[in-house]
Parts: C-alpha cells; structure tokens; sequence
C-alpha cells in the first residue's frame, strides 16, 4: 500500500545509506535524462520509475529485518539444539568414559587377581619342588643309609661265612685229626696183640741187637723146627688175639643193615631180569629193599 511505501521511502531517507541511494538516483537521473528526451520519455516518469525501484528496494529490506526475528529465533532453536546435542554427546562421552574408567579399574582389579594367583601358583610351584627337593633328599639318605647297611651286612655276612668256613675247615681237619687219632688207637690196640706171624715174631724179639733186615732173615731161616714152631704158636696166639680185639671194635650192625644183607641178593638178581644195566639193577634192588624194610616195621 501506499502508506507502507511511505513509511518504508521515510525509513531509508533517515538512515545513513540513504545518502549513497540519493547520490545513486541523480546519477540514474542524469544518465537517463538525454535517453528520455530521445525516446520522449517524461524525466518525471523515469523519477517515478527510480522511485518505485527504491520503494521495492526499501521494502525488500524491511521483509528481510521483520524475517531476520524469526531467522534469530530460529538460529537460537538451532543453537540450544545445538546445545542440546552437544549435552547430550557430552554426557553421553562422559558415560562411555565413566564406563571406560570402570572397565580399566575392574581389568586392573582381575590383572591384579591374575597376578596374585600366578604369585601363588609359583609359590606353590616352589614349595612342591622344595617338598619334592626335600623327599628326594630323604630318599636319596634313606637309600644311602640301606646301602650302608647292606654293606654293613654283607660285611658281616662275610665275616660270618669266613668265620663258619674257618670252623668248618677247622672241624674237618680237628674231624681228621680224631679220624686219625681213633685210628692210631685202633692200631695201637691191634699192634698190642703182638705179631702174628713167626718170622715177624722173630724180628721183634731180636730188634735193636745189632742186626740188620738180612741177617735177621738169614738167622731165621737158619732156626731149628722146635725153635720155629715155638715161634709159630705165639704168633697163633697173637692172631687169635688181634681177631678179638677187631671183633671187639667192629660196631654191632642195626636192623636195615641185617635186613638189606639178608634181603638184598634176592632183590639184585630180580633187578638184573629187569635191566641189564648193573647200577640201574642195584638202584632197583636198593629202592625195593627199603620199600620192603618200611613195609616190615
């Protein structure tokens, strides 16, 4: 409308650009004037013209600072909004950090657990490989200990068998002194009975009277019957005698011997008709006697 050109010509002739709008419009003015008078062109038309363009000027920049309010408004709702988001991100940053804080302390707590258990378990790693240590030790003591022992034994064992083989050796020579000592008694007592031969007789009477074995013999055999026979008769005597004392030192036999020696021929020979191997006869012959002595008793 009129009026709102009016007041919007009266608003940009009282501010500073109008001035540079007015210096523009006579420049527009002179310009177009010779164009007006070619064209017959009123200069009054051509004002109008400007001022129209002034008008829709002016009125263009009042739309736009009666719309720069709501552009304000708009620009302070997109600003909190900003705002807003930003808040929100921030708080949001702030979680996941807070969030991130707790995980790293809870990661640190279990690296700490995991490094208290890995603490124990070396721990307890060492103690089984000293306890282990330790039972070898005595294990190793202990098996050094039987060996000493065992050589202890042994030695003793040794000195023992030693011992038992010195007295068996010393009971088998003492055995054969006495085997030899009965013996020498035996024939000591069989030699009292005197020669039992004329010509030994002979002998032992003139021994140590100067005479050598030859001239005994020749003295002997140059003796009279009578003195011979005298010689003869003691010897006789002297045999009877000695058959005596044997008699007297033979053992009596028991009652396996008197039964083998009665029982025996009779089981060789049926052993022979069994075998033609002698021993294998008399092994035979053997068993069967001893089968029949027990079978007796």
């Amino acid at each position: 409308s009129k009026a709102t050109v009016s007041v919007l010509y009266c608003f940009l002739h009282h501010t500073t650009k109008m001035n540079s709008l007015r210096v523009a419009t006579r420049t527009t003015l002179r310009a177009f004037a010779p164009l007006a008078r070619v064209t017959g062109l009123d200069l009054m038309q051509v004002r109008t013209k400007v001022t129209a363009a002034k008008k829709g000027k002016a009125a263009k920049k009042a739309v736009k600072k009666v719309a720069a309010p709501k552009k304000a408004v708009k620009k302070v709702a997109a600003k909190k909004a900003v705002k807003k988001v930003a808040v929100k991100a921030k708080a949001a940053k702030k979680a996941v950090a807070k969030k991130a804080a707790v995980a790293t302390k809870k990661a640190a707590v279990a690296n700490k657990r995991v490094a208290a258990a890995k603490k124990r378990a070396v721990a307890a790693k060492k103690k089984a490989a000293a306890k282990k240590n330790k039972a070898a030790a005595a294990k190793k003591n202990a098996a050094l200990k039987l060996k000493v022992e065992n050589l202890k034994l042994a030695q003793m064992n040794a000195a023992k068998k030693k011992a038992a083989a010195k007295a068996k050796v010393q009971a088998a020579k003492a055995k054969v002194a006495a085997k030899k000592a009965d013996v020498k008694v035996k024939k000591d007592k069989i030699k009292s009975s005197g020669p039992v031969t004329a010509q030994t007789l002979f002998m032992q009477q003139n021994k140590g009277k100067g005479m050598g074995l030859k001239q005994m013999h020749e003295k002997f055999n140059a003796l009279g019957a009578a003195e011979k026979k005298a010689l003869v008769d003691q010897a006789k005597k002297n045999l009877a005698k000695r058959q005596e004392i044997r008699k007297s030192m033979k053992q009596p036999s028991n009652k396996y011997a008197i039964f083998t020696k009665k029982n025996f021929p009779a089981a060789y020979q049926s052993a022979l008709k069994q075998t033609k191997d002698k021993k294998e006869a008399f092994k035979l012959a053997t068993k069967s006697v001893s089968t029949q002595y027990k079978q007796s008793q």
